[in-house]
């Protein structure tokens, strides 16, 4: 479990700055495994709503991206992409207008 914290923990890291204070109530979770087989899963009302009730939640899933990844690189990698793309949920944006 430590790698994969670590590796979280980086891409939470590497986040840009001004994303900061929109994340402020935001709590990152990681999970040993999904029921559905999720990567990740966005819980919350959004970066334009936040304070307004309970804190969002960013669910990572260990078992999801251990299977999805070759090498510690591709883990690092894959947890990075999740957090990517729960954060753009956060933001509002929906499955389509993702990148990744």
């Amino acid at each position: 479990m430590k790698q994969f914290e670590d590796a979280a923990q980086a891409a939470v890291d590497s986040l840009p700055e001004p994303f900061a204070p929109y994340l402020e109530n935001t709590v990152f979770i990681l999970e040993e495994s999904s029921p559905d087989g999720l990567m990740g899963l966005y819980e919350g009302a959004g970066a334009l709503a936040a304070g307004e009730g309970m804190p969002e939640r960013i669910t990572l899933y260990k078992s999801s991206h251990e299977l999805a990844a070759g090498s510690m690189e591709d883990l690092v990698a894959e947890v990075r992409r999740t957090i990517l793309h729960e954060v753009g949920h956060h933001f509002g944006m929906d499955e389509d207008d993702l990148p990744f």
